[in-house]
């Protein structure tokens, strides 16, 4: 009862205006001098009348370290309590637990809302690794570099950490100046060869990424292939067409050969105006299509397929207006909230700031229609903002 009490007279006097100069309520002794069936009530009506509406296991919370030790890791959660991180959380990257300052602000995900201890039971890797997914899938589909250290080794390769996430680096991904040259292929060898790069920085390049299968594969020598030399990149300029090869289809793009065999990427994005969740609805290995060169830069070019089509959104000025009151089909669900087609080609967003309820926004079902209001319409950003209509 010691814990709860504590926890409650916490919650009586942080943050409450009507207590601002007030004595403190001595929750502890006056709930103990009630029965066990007025405490609960006390107790209800205390939280009830504080508003405190308590995580439940899976949400994301922020919070700010307390302090840290080898046994634990306390966060101050403010009127919801203070939470503990145990030591499991860091055995894959220690150097997270030595990160950690009294101050910091960190973003954890609740595991268990109140252990045996009293505490509620937080986890940083969780909260890392899905921000850190979604980063790291957006690195691999830019193409950018990251640098970071190896953190570990085995006889196939060096391990890396990216955004609180584990990779690994195949020795087949390796540079010749890295490449373990070893006789034979002994594996004591090799390890002992790899020993020298722990801790060491190198620059790699994203090439395969699978959250289900918690894959991260990076490469060095994906980075020299990838670099478009200076003589082909003086062969094009922006707003360039031409016709180009598909050669490859991934989730976030295709990749096609250009008419003198240099590579180009064409992103999900710009394969056409609808919203689409697998490329190949729109294009097939070997084909050949027109496309236009929308970027340049030293390590690749970009192109576009839907730019050489009508723009629906040049089409739609005095259709719409702020406050009308449309019929539109779920077609996406991102971290920004719910993308909703008005029209082919011309799709919404529902942010996840305009549902009440978590559960409000889950009720929709992709390829289903719902009703919406009109909050913004700017049609020259292609951008329309809706609220749900709730009935």
């Amino acid at each position: 009862m010691t814990i709860m009490s504590n926890k409650v007279n916490t919650l009586t006097n942080v943050g409450n205006p009507e207590l601002d100069g007030a004595d403190f309520i001595d929750t502890e002794n006056s709930i103990e001098s009630l029965d066990k069936s007025d405490k609960l009530k006390s107790m209800k009506d205390i939280l009830s009348k504080f508003k405190i509406q308590l995580p439940k296991p899976g949400e994301y919370l922020d919070g700010s370290i307390i302090n840290t030790s080898r046994s634990s890791v306390l966060v101050d959660l403010g009127p919801l309590g203070t939470g503990i991180v145990y030591p499991g959380e860091f055995y894959e990257n220690p150097e997270l637990h030595k990160s950690l300052k009294p101050g910091m602000p960190v973003k954890v995900v609740v595991i268990e809302l109140e252990n045996e201890d009293g505490y509620r039971e937080l986890s940083l890797r969780l909260a890392q690794r899905s921000s850190a997914w979604f980063q790291i899938r957006q690195m691999l589909e830019k193409g950018d570099l990251v640098t970071t250290k190896i953190i570990n080794l085995n006889k196939g390769g060096l391990v890396v950490d990216v955004q609180g996430v584990q990779g690994f680096i195949p020795l087949s991904q390796l540079n010749e100046e890295h490449y373990p040259k070893i006789d034979g292929g002994d594996t004591t060898k090799i390890i002992q060869a790899l020993q020298k790069y722990r801790n060491q920085e190198f620059t790699l390049k994203i090439i395969d990424v699978d959250e289900s299968q918690n894959k991260l594969i990076l490469s060095e020598k994906a980075i020299l292939n990838s670099v478009a030399p200076q003589e082909i990149i003086s062969k094009y300029s922006t707003g360039d067409v031409v016709e180009v090869e598909i050669v490859q289809v991934t989730d976030f793009g295709v990749f096609v050969k250009l008419p003198d065999e240099s590579d180009g990427l064409v992103h999900i994005s710009e394969l056409t105006w609808r919203t689409i969740n697998d490329p190949n609805e729109i294009v097939k290995i070997g084909e050949k299509v027109k496309a236009k060169i929308i970027s340049i830069d030293s390590r690749k070019i970009l192109l576009s397929l839907k730019v050489l089509k009508d723009n629906p959104w040049e089409k739609i000025d005095g259709k719409y207006q702020v406050g009308q009151q449309i019929e539109g089909t779920i077609v996406k669900f991102d971290i920004y909230g719910v993308r909703i087609e008005l029209e082919p080609g011309i799709i919404a967003l529902v942010p996840t700031s305009e549902f009440s309820t978590k559960s409000s926004m889950e009720r929709l079902k992709m390829g289903e229609k719902s009703n919406f209001a009109i909050v913004e319409f700017e049609p020259q950003d292609q951008k329309i903002i809706l609220t749900p209509i709730t009935k």
